[in-house]
């Protein structure tokens, strides 16, 4: 039988990495914020995105010819679309702050980013033991970082989202600064959903 060549396991923590890249910058952009920066920022963010865009696509390809996988290749194709996803979703926010023309941040926005970039690491700690997916201790406890985090983003911007409609009367900032709020959840959301396919990968093979 022919060995396989591609190391799915190694692909996946190579396409979080980028999740993590581009939760560091959201973290910077919010913690440091410049109006005058946005468009280099929004360009730098997507250039992430786009590198991102590319291995997702070149993993599909490669299982598009593979006749063996590790794990189900329906599997991994959710996985890795949920991952594309996520950092996907931490562009968006940047897309967001610059089609909103924000040039003040939320008032939560720069926790929040932290929040979203604690989440993408730990979602990053959590693919690098998939490959131990057969002993999943580990890995079991990795997810339940994970969705503790994404637990924490829901508090944090069900509070956030309360605070701006008691002190802003502003229509056109509630609203840019709600969808900001909103993207930030979402980044948080979608490291959860790919940690539940990460559980439901070990229920299956386990």
């Amino acid at each position: 039988m022919a060995k396989n060549k591609n190391d799915y396991f190694k692909l996946i923590e190579e396409q979080v990495q980028y999740c993590v890249q581009a939760g560091t910058l959201l973290e910077e952009i919010f913690s440091t914020y410049s109006v005058d920066a946005v468009l280099e920022q929004k360009a730098k963010m997507h250039e992430i995105e786009n590198k991102a865009d590319e291995l997702h696509h070149d993993i599909s390809t490669r299982l598009m010819s593979e006749f063996i996988t590790p794990i189900d290749q329906e599997d991994i194709l959710h996985l890795v679309q949920l991952i594309d996803d996520v950092t996907d979703s931490i562009d968006e926010v940047v897309f967001d702050i610059y089609m909103y023309n924000i040039v003040q941040p939320p008032k939560q926005a720069q926790k929040l980013a932290s929040i979203v970039n604690r989440c993408v690491k730990a979602l990053y700690e959590a693919v690098k033991e998939l490959k131990n997916f057969k002993k999943p201790e580990n890995l079991r406890r990795l997810l339940v970082d994970v969705n503790g985090i994404e637990g924490e983003s829901d508090l944090a911007v069900t509070d956030a989202v309360r605070e701006l409609f008691v002190e802003c009367d502003d229509a056109k900032t509630i609203i840019g600064h709600k969808a900001i709020y909103d993207s930030l959840e979402n980044c948080c959301d979608l490291c959860e959903h790919a940690s539940d396919i990460i559980e439901q990968i070990i229920i299956k093979n386990t």
